[in-house]
C-alpha cells in the first residue's frame, strides 16, 4: 500500500510523522512525503531517503502582520497542487502530524474522500487538528487531556511516536568521561532546544554556583544562538559540559538524574522514555501555548515539574530543583510505571487494521 504524509513546520511535527514512515517502510509499505520547499521537513526527509513533493505554504500568523494577506493565495494554490499529487498517487491513506503544512494535504484529501489520520502530539491540539477534526477518521493522541479540545473527534490514545534509533539511546551506555564528567556523580541536564534559550540560559548562568553546590554536574546545551556568550563565562568550569548542539544528546539522556528544559511535545517523549524527571519551563511564545498545556498534563501526571518562564529566577530555579531532590522516588515511582513507547507500531497497526476493514466491508 502507498501511504502520503502531510508535516512539518517544525521537527515536532516532521518527527512522529518520520516515525510512522519507518514503521509502514518495515512492512515493505511505500511512503511519500509532502511539504514546504527548502524547509526542514525536507531537509530531514532526504537525509532518511524518503519521496518528497514540494508545495508553497505560509503559517497563519496569529497576531494582525502583513503575510497574512498572502495566505488564502498560498493556501489555494497548495491545495491545488496536493490535489493534483494524491490523484497521481491515488495513496490509500494519508496520515498528517499537524502544523500548518499539514492542512493543505488534509483538506485536499478530505475532498478526495480518501481516509485521512491525523497525530496529534501536543496536549492542545494545533489549528489544523481542531478545524479538520469532523473529517478526519481517527485522531491519535498522546495526552489523556486533549479529549476536552477534540469531543467531536474519533480519538485513540497510543501516545508519541519515537524513531527506533531514539528508544534505543535510551538503553545505550554513554561514557560521561569522554566529556570531562563522572561516571557516578548525579547529572542535569540543562537544554533549551537546538537554538537555545537566552531567557533559560541567563537563568542557569547565575544559579550555576548554587547548582553545582548541590551536589550535580552539569550537561548544558547553550544552543546555537547564545553559546559564545555563557561559553566564555563558564566554558572551563570544572563540572560543566557546555556545548552549543550535539547528536550526542538523546544518549547523554540516559546518563542524567534531572533535566530543566522546554515542554515541546517530543522532548517530554524522549524524558519519558528515558524515565528522567524534570523541571519544565514552557516556551511562552509557542503556538497558543501549547508547551504550558503539555506541561501541566505532565505535572498532572506526577512526572514533571511546570515552572513558567515568567516566574523563573536563579531563586525558584533552585527551590524547583530541591523540591525535585526531595520528591524524587515519587517521580521516578511514576515515571517507571509507564508502559514502553510502542506508539509507532500501534498506530501503524491500528490504520491497517482500519483499512483492511474498510475494504472489506466495501467488497460486501
Amino acid at each position: 500500500m502507498k501511504f502520503v504524509f502531510g508535516a512539518g513546520g517544525t521537527g515536532g511535527h516532521i518527527t512522529p510523522a518520520l516515525a510512522l514512515a519507518d514503521e509502514l517502510v518495515k512492512y515493505q509499505h511505500r511512503v511519500l512525503f509532502i511539504g514546504n520547499r527548502g524547509s526542514i521537513e525536507e531537509t530531514l526527509c532526504a537525509a532518511s531517503g524518503y519521496s518528497f513533493r514540494q508545495i508553497k505554504i505560509q503559517k497563519l500568523y496569529r497576531s494582525l502582520k502583513p503575510q497574512n494577506l498572502l495566505f488564502p493565495f498560498y493556501l489555494l494554490s497548495s491545495i491545488i497542487t496536493c490535489t493534483r499529487i494524491l490523484k497521481k498517487e491515488k495513496p490509500q491513506a494519508v496520515i498528517c502530524t499537524g502544523g500548518f503544512v499539514s492542512g493543505p494535504v488534509a483538506i485536499s484529501a478530505a475532498l478526495l474522500k480518501i481516509p485521512l489520520f491525523f497525530h496529534e502530539s501536543n496536549c492542545y491540539p494545533g489549528l489544523v487538528t481542531r478545524k479538520m477534526a469532523k473529517k478526519i477518521d481517527t485522531v491519535f493522541i498522546s495526552f489523556a487531556n486533549t479529549s476536552r479540545y477534540l469531543q467531536k473527534a474519533k480519538l485513540v490514545n497510543f501516545g508519541i511516536p519515537l524513531r527506533q534509533t531514539v528508544i534505543d539511546s535510551s538503553s545505550t551506555s554513554f561514557d560521561l568521561s569522554l566529556i570531562g564528567l563522572q561516571k557516578d556523580k548525579p547529572t542535569l541536564l540543562v537544554s533549551g532546544g537546538s537554538q537555545g534559550s537566552v531567557a533559560l540560559n541567563t537563568v542557569v548562568s547565575f544559579a550555576l554556583e548554587d547548582i553545582l553546590a548541590l551536589g550535580y554536574q552539569v550537561i548544558w546545551q547553550t544552543g546555537k544562538i547564545s553559546y559564545e556568550r555563557f561559553a566564555a563565562k563558564h566554558r572551563e568550569r570544572e563540572g560543566v559540559y557546555l556545548f552549543a548542539f550535539s547528536p550526542d544528546l538523546p544518549k547523554m539522556l540516559s546518563q542524567c538524574s534531572l533535566a530543566i528544559t522546554r515542554a515541546g511535545a517530543m522532548t517530554i517523549a524522549e524524558l519519558e522514555e528515558n524515565h528522567l524527571p524534570a523541571i519544565l519551563i514552557p516556551l511562552p511564545t509557542a503556538a497558543e501555548n501549547h508547551q504550558y498545556y503539555n506541561a501541566l498534563a505532565q505535572q498532572e501526571k506526577g512526572v514533571a515539574m511546570l515552572l513558567e518562564q515568567k516566574k523563573l529566577t536563579p531563586i525558584t530555579l533552585i527551590a524547583g530543583i530541591k523540591e525535585m531532590i526531595a520528591n524524587r522516588d515519587s517521580y521516578l515511582k511514576q515515571l517507571s510505571s509507564l508502559p514502553p513507547n510502542r506508539a509507532a507500531a500501534k498506530i501503524i497497526a491500528y490504520i491497517l487494521y482500519y483499512l483492511q476493514n474498510n475494504r472489506r466491508n466495501n467488497a460486501g
